[in-house]
């Protein structure tokens, strides 16, 4: 299993594959321009195709590389 401190460029993880967060550290998303998204926490981030996405636990997802990217934001480190 892998967590996102793992994740530094998109080929870390396989197409489909996921991380997840570490034990006992939430995140959240921020916009690129520093606003925070109301989405609930980050569940996982996958790869799809050249790309990887932040997947909240209220279903939605958001870019986290490529342009207009989103920032994972650890809450309680």
């Amino acid at each position: 299993m892998k967590h996102f401190y793992d994740l530094r460029t998109v080929e870390d993880l396989e197409d489909g594959e996921t991380a997840t967060p570490e034990p006992d550290v939430r995140y959240e998303l921020r916009s690129i321009r520093n606003e925070m998204i109301d989405a609930g926490p980050v569940r996982d981030v996958i790869r799809r195709g050249d790309a990887l996405y932040a997947r909240t636990n209220d279903g939605e997802s958001f870019p986290v590389t490529g342009s207009d990217s989103h920032v994972l934001v650890p809450i309680g480190l």
